[in-house]
């Protein structure tokens, strides 16, 4: 699900699971540059508020819920 909400280079950096090395160069390339950490930053933060809070859970929930009841 990960690769759903996080969109490489968007809203976060993308490591292929297992690769030390890739996960050590994201790491190097955000300590590096604060503009990159604060782009990437504001961009996740308003993924989560835009489709990830507890409101927009619920009302998934509640859709799904009426579907299968209308059906």
């Amino acid at each position: 699900q990960v690769g759903e909400v996080i969109r490489d280079g968007e809203n976060g950096l993308l490591v292929t699971p297992g690769d030390a090395d890739g996960l050590a160069q994201a790491i190097e390339k955000l300590a590096a540059d604060s503009e990159l950490r604060e782009r990437l930053g504001a961009a996740a933060r308003e993924t989560a508020i835009k489709s990830y809070t507890w409101r927009h859970n619920a009302a998934r929930v509640f859709d799904a819920m009426t579907t299968i009841s209308a059906g």
